[in-house]
């Protein structure tokens, strides 16, 4: 059964659509990006209750490390395990599942606080992953009603909204956390994840009907959908490019604040700011610059010059001048990597048909928090040799991710297969 496309939804309903999805999607980094604050002074603080008593610097830092490694690593399983189902039971029915996975994880994330349980805080964040993998869903409902080429627009509207969810993830969560304690702003997590729930069930409308036919499908059988980024050959010049951007972008997003706190001696206060100011970037890149750009540009071509941009921006903050510097050029590299991260994920998207999006747009979530992993443990540790180091790493690398897309992908995208 084909998805329900654009083709049968006038263009200014498109946004009520898929409104929904945006909401779950930044809820969800909204959470993460209170993990990825919270958790670092939660364990690391002199005297803190949570590490286990007698544990060195070296190892509360570790232990940092390990817990906000559970949750990309178990997104990356779940991305595509949500994705293929949602092909083959529709977009609705796994939304709801995923939320309500991820409703319960968050009480248990609540509840392993409480009781000062590290063992319940890591099963609970693996759980969380799996649940919260569900950007694959967002991603492949928005393909659904979206022609290919308005996607990039509807993409880039998506990862704008996670770029509003890293600036008030740790600042709310940290004034509650501030106020109230750690417990609190996960526990209000359950709450809103509750209410977004509820909102799903009534509002959103299913883009990718299930099919009568549809025998059930093992979870093995979805996983495996994974080794499809290495056989589809089609396809493997498309994931290698995005993959390279995501190493290169979540890396330099992750990384730029130890730059910065090791050359110019900032404090957290100011490189919560600092960090801010390029999440704001990054959502107008997508938010504003994208949409003036679609129908304007090819995406192949948008990608090549919006990744080449970022690379440069990159390489321009290590000048010297000191922070406005650092700052600025960073800004520069956010704007173009936030635009060529819409632009090579829509190039993708249009290289399938609709019977796929799910599977397809899974695989490049996943690769996407996989190439996050990568591109902060290696940058933090590159750090420990020289702050630029890192950051020189990530500008070649996308300039790698270019490459591909100039040399092994064609210039004329060949039509969606079905």
């Amino acid at each position: 059964m084909s998805a329900i496309t654009s083709d049968a939804v006038s263009p200014s309903r498109v946004l009520a659509r898929v409104a929904p999805v945006y909401g779950v999607v930044g809820i969800s980094y909204l959470g993460y990006a209170m993990m990825a604050t919270l958790f670092v002074p939660m364990i690391l603080s002199p005297g803190s209750t949570y590490a286990p008593e007698g544990s060195t610097a070296g190892q509360r830092a570790m232990l940092v490390g390990l817990l906000l490694m559970l949750y990309p690593l178990a997104q990356v399983i779940g991305s595509p395990v949500l994705g293929a189902l949602s092909d083959r039971y529709g977009r609705r029915p796994v939304l709801v599942a995923s939320l309500a996975v991820t409703t319960i994880a968050y009480a248990l994330i609540a509840s392993a606080l409480a009781a000062h349980m590290l063992w319940l805080l890591g099963a609970a964040l693996v759980l969380c992953g799996l649940g919260e993998a569900n950007a694959a869903i967002g991603t492949s409902a928005i393909a659904d009603a979206t022609t290919k080429e308005e996607r990039p627009k509807y993409l880039g509207y998506l990862w704008s909204v996670t770029s509003v969810s890293y600036v008030l993830g740790p600042v709310l969560g940290g004034f509650a956390a501030a106020h109230f304690g750690y417990l609190v702003p996960f526990a209000a997590m359950v709450g809103v994840l509750a209410a977004t729930l509820l909102l799903v069930v009534l509002f959103f409308r299913e883009t990718r009907p299930p099919d009568p036919s549809a025998q059930p499908m093992p979870i093995g059988e979805s996983l495996g959908n994974l080794r499809t980024i290495v056989t589809d050959r089609p396809l493997r010049a498309y994931y290698l490019a995005n993959f390279l951007l995501f190493v290169a972008s979540m890396g330099f997003w992750r990384v730029v604040t130890e730059y910065l706190v090791d050359m110019f001696d900032l404090t957290v206060g100011q490189v919560t700011v600092d960090y801010a100011l390029l999440a704001v970037t990054a959502g107008l890149g997508n938010l504003v610059l994208l949409p003036l750009l679609v129908g304007r540009i090819d995406m192949r071509r948008l990608g090549i010059l919006s990744t080449l941009l970022g690379g440069f921006g990159v390489f321009l903050a290590l000048l010297p001048g000191g922070v406005a510097v650092a700052v600025g050029f960073g800004g520069l590299a956010s704007i173009a990597f936030a635009v060529g991260f819409s632009a090579l994920s829509g190039l993708l998207s249009a290289r399938v048909g609709p019977e796929r999006q799910g599977a397809v747009m899974g695989n490049n979530t996943a690769l996407g928090f996989l190439g996050e992993g990568i591109g902060v443990m290696g940058g933090s540790a590159l750090t420990g040799i020289t702050p630029e180091l890192p950051m020189i790493l990530f500008g070649l690398i996308a300039f790698a991710s270019v490459a591909v897309v100039r040399f092994a992908i064609p210039r004329e995208e060949p039509a969606a297969d079905s």
